[in-house]
């Protein structure tokens, strides 16, 4: 086989996904920081198809430029993830992961400027400069793996406030970062344990039709989104500002418990009661889309004190609370005569889970029994299949 075939095709998929995102319409942050990241991954690709092709002799003047490219892939994907998942502070700061690509680019242009044309083909052996090349090695490696674990740690940050905000997971973006992630640790394992460059090329490559095919796959990374629920910051959610204290009525007998809101026991108490008659009277719970956002909206108070509320008055999470009246209002309804022609997962469905994994899942953490135990269990009659 010829993998230059697969070097040339990782260059124009690039340039596929790249031509994809620039058109996509009302571009987040993410979306530029990723359009960005693919525009440097079409040059990286064409320089290593180049390399492939045995092109070098052609222009010597690019040998060795392809050197800067790996310190940008880890802070490409960290900067991304970082913002896709609303994780950001100050953006200004975000520029300063990309230094140690600058100073690669500024030591190499003496060193290149000053090395032979046999030296940069290795018809000779860069002694002068052997050292030097050896440490960049050591920090492409390094930049490699210290960004796939902060990428690591981004995800489960991301996990944890997917549970504090929504009540479903399953279309979430955690699949694609996943791949992201596990895609780029990949190609550092390649990197560090495997000195054949064709290994690496083969494997960036490869890497490129992942996300291509996974990307498309996923709802709104290279295509607009459906309307989007009311979904906020962590921040947000977690430390409420100062002035949004001034929604709750009654803030001047603190407890301990809500001291971070300013929350009263009373108001909480309130709060909770006019969330639990909302449930009842207009099953919010049946939406598998679900949110924090929407509910605190629905309610008229901020997201992080109806968070807390739940917290403290549930003992759960947004995630556990709404999937637990999932589950109770599916007990509810297998005892109804007229779900005996219906399958377990239409009525799941109907309760607002959006796939069987999370049905099943959710189901068995809060009976213990499996879906299908559970009937049996209960001596009920109903169509047990898909």
């Amino acid at each position: 086989m010829d993998w230059r075939v697969v070097y040339m095709g990782g260059v124009f998929i690039s340039l596929f996904l790249f031509v994809m995102l620039i058109s996509k319409r009302q571009k987040s942050t993410a979306d530029k920081i990723l359009s960005t990241w693919l525009f440097f991954a079409v040059i990286h690709q064409a320089l290593i198809g180049w390399y492939a092709s045995n092109k070098m002799s052609d222009m010597p003047a690019l040998i060795g430029w392809e050197l800067p490219f790996p310190f940008l892939h880890g802070p490409f994907l960290y900067l991304y993830i970082l913002f896709l998942t609303g994780q950001q502070r100050q953006g200004w700061r975000s520029i300063l992961h990309f230094v140690p690509a600058v100073l690669v680019a500024i030591i190499l242009a003496p060193v290149l400027g000053s090395m032979s044309v046999p030296e940069k083909l290795g018809a000779i052996a860069p002694v002068r400069f052997e050292a030097l090349f050896q440490w960049m090695v050591r920090g492409i490696i390094v930049s490699g793996v210290v960004y796939v674990v902060l990428s690591l740690v981004l995800l489960r940050r991301h996990k944890q406030n997917v549970a504090v905000q929504f009540s479903n997971t399953d279309k979430i973006t955690l699949n694609w970062l996943r791949y992201l992630i596990g895609g780029m640790g990949v190609i550092w394992v390649v990197v560090i344990f495997f000195e054949s460059a064709q290994s690496l090329y083969v494997v960036v490559a490869l890497f490129i039709f992942f996300i291509g095919y996974f990307g498309i796959r996923q709802v709104g990374i290279f295509s607009n989104p459906p309307p989007a629920h009311e979904v906020y910051l962590p921040a947000v959610v977690q430390a409420p500002e100062a002035e949004v204290v001034a929604d709750v009525a009654d803030v001047a007998d603190k407890k301990v418990k809500y001291e971070k809101t300013g929350l009263t026991e009373a108001e909480a108490s309130r709060i909770h009661t006019a969330l639990t008659t909302l449930m009842r009277t207009q099953e919010c719970y049946k939406d598998s889309e679900l949110t924090l956002g929407d509910l605190a909206k629905t309610l008229e108070i901020h997201p992080a004190i109806l968070s807390q509320v739940i917290n403290s008055k549930e003992e759960k999470s947004f995630y556990d609370y709404i999937n637990t009246l999932r589950v109770e209002a599916f007990k509810q309804l297998l005892l109804k005569p007229d779900s005996q022609q219906y399958t377990l997962l239409s009525l799941a469905f109907e309760c607002g889970f959006n796939s069987k994994t999370s049905f099943n899942r959710n189901f068995k953490k809060i009976t213990q029994l499996s879906p299908s135990s559970y009937v049996k269990e209960m001596n009920i009659s109903v169509q047990t299949g898909e």
